[in-house]
């Protein structure tokens, strides 16, 4: 059975699970103020768009103060350095790895999935500009990073781009077809 909600279709599961796994889920829905259904669904919307892919792509996790740690040391030639390397490595793996094609569209979309990683991402599309505002809260060499590997990937896509903030807790930028 197909539900409209939010205007995206959805549809109703039934499975099984453990009973300490639902109580866990459970309070965790209750202390975000959320339901069960709305917390169930976001772990799998995480396990398809992120969670499946990130043992493919050789990712690691790490904490947040490690992260600020590491990128208060390096300098900007470094950064420039790691940025021009790996810059478009995950997204274009994300593409790879989910079978959609390398088009404008399905890029803005693998690149909202991987910012997700670094904190709260707020995606906008107006009249073909995509709009990513990254807040990340980890320092500002790391915006810079970020600036760079986004400025690197477009260059490459032939796409244009735009930072509009760049400070210790985030990076604004634009992304539009050439």
């Amino acid at each position: 059975m197909n539900n409209v909600a939010n205007g995206n279709k959805t549809t109703n599961i039934s499975c099984r699970i453990e009973k300490l796994v639902y109580d866990k889920l459970s309070l965790e829905a209750k202390n975000k103020g959320i339901s069960v259904n709305s917390l169930v669904s976001s772990i799998f919307k995480h396990h398809i768009t992120w969670q499946k892919f990130s043992n493919e792509l050789g990712l690691v996790p790490m904490t947040k103060p490690l992260l600020k740690i590491i990128f208060e040391q390096v300098d900007d030639k470094t950064i420039e350095l790691v940025a021009t390397e790996f810059g478009g490595v995950v997204p274009k793996g994300l593409l790879y790895l989910s079978g959609n094609s390398m088009n404008f569209e399905n890029m803005m979309e693998a690149l909202e999935i991987n910012a997700n990683r670094f904190g709260a991402v707020k995606h906008s599309n107006h009249d073909g500009v995509h709009n990513f505002n990254i807040h990340h809260g980890i320092s500002k060499n790391f915006s810079q990073f970020l600036g760079l590997v986004h400025e690197r990937l477009a260059d490459d896509l032939s796409y244009k781009f735009k930072i509009n903030n760049l400070d210790k807790n985030m990076v604004c930028m634009h992304f539009s077809e050439s």
